[in-house]
């Protein structure tokens, strides 16, 4: 599992040295596939990505800090 915030702007982020396979961020439901260890991602401003591997994809629903 991976978790990136972002406070105020938007962050791009990166992860090395991961597990190769399907991530799924709860927040969003996007699909990041990892190939060679790098998990790349968007987060937008005041909100969070969090993905997990074979993760159930999103959950809950949007709102103020989730979105």
């Amino acid at each position: 599992m991976v978790v990136g915030l972002a406070i105020g702007g938007e962050q791009d982020i990166r992860v090395d040295g991961m597990r190769d396979g399907l991530y799924r961020d709860v927040v969003t439901g996007s699909e990041v596939s990892v190939q060679d260890g790098n998990l790349a991602f968007h987060v937008k401003g005041s909100s969070a990505g969090i993905y997990v591997l074979d993760g159930p994809g999103k959950i809950g629903e949007d709102d103020l800090y989730l979105r």
